[in-house]
């Protein structure tokens, strides 16, 4: 019994002692199809500023697992939670008491009800009811003068972004481009350009948003993809 206890005691020590980002990392890379089951490593864009990259995280106690954006606290966006005792904070907005939601119609491809809200940061679309440890997917307004103005039609036009626009030719990774609160911007991995107001996003094609992405205006965002110390395995026995 003492010799279970020693060794229980060093492998409680070891594993106070890692890093919970690269446990997250791991973790990441091993059960990457059950936490993505949609999305790719490349592709996992957070909807709500279009800049960060969804990241399975461990809540602030560890008291919980969630997906959420890599910018956070900049950009809160939960797009689901892996336990009922997360103390993360919830990722719908507050609708502001002035404004009541209003439904604009529905999507033509699943019939889900296509909502005209308003949050703390503006207006914005949104596709569905909000359910707890859900995102529903959601639009920016910021760019719209006339919210009276706002129809289906050009909801279903925000809401199919961020959208592949092509692969870029150096490493077959997904070039997009994205709308957030910002406007409208090109990607490619951890590259990020914004579109010219003069620009219609309708027309960008991959070719041109190469150009952006070779431009003086682009920007890098996330965590850089570094080589770190590999650590010895704790063996159990």
């Amino acid at each position: 019994m003492k010799d279970y206890w020693e060794r229980f005691s060093k492998y409680c020590t070891d594993a106070s002692q890692l890093d919970v980002r690269k446990v997250e990392r791991m973790l990441e890379e091993k059960f990457g199809s059950i936490l993505f089951p949609d999305l790719d490593s490349d592709s996992r864009i957070c909807p709500s500023c279009s800049e960060g990259t969804l990241r399975f995280k461990v809540s602030r106690y560890g008291e919980g697992y969630f997906i959420g954006c890599d910018r956070h606290p900049k950009c809160k966006y939960i797009a689901r939670t892996l336990s009922q005792d997360d103390d993360e904070p919830e990722a719908s907005e507050e609708t502001q008491r002035t404004f009541t939601p209003r439904l604009l119609g529905v999507m033509p491809d699943s019939s889900e009800k296509v909502f005209l809200k308003q949050g703390p940061y503006g207006y914005y679309v949104q596709v569905g009811e909000d359910k707890k440890g859900l995102s529903p997917k959601r639009a920016s307004l910021s760019e719209v003068k006339d919210i009276d103005s706002v129809t289906i039609e050009d909801a279903i036009e925000l809401l199919q972004y961020p959208k592949i626009l092509g692969k870029h030719p150096d490493d077959d990774h997904p070039v997009l481009i994205t709308h957030s609160k910002a406007g409208y911007n090109v990607r490619h991995r951890r590259t990020l350009a914004p579109v010219p107001k003069n620009v219609d996003p309708k027309k960008m094609t991959v070719e041109r948003a190469l150009k952006l992405l070779g431009g003086k205006n682009v920007k890098k965002f996330g965590r850089p993809k570094g080589k770190t110390k590999k650590q010895e395995p704790v063996e159990w026995h």
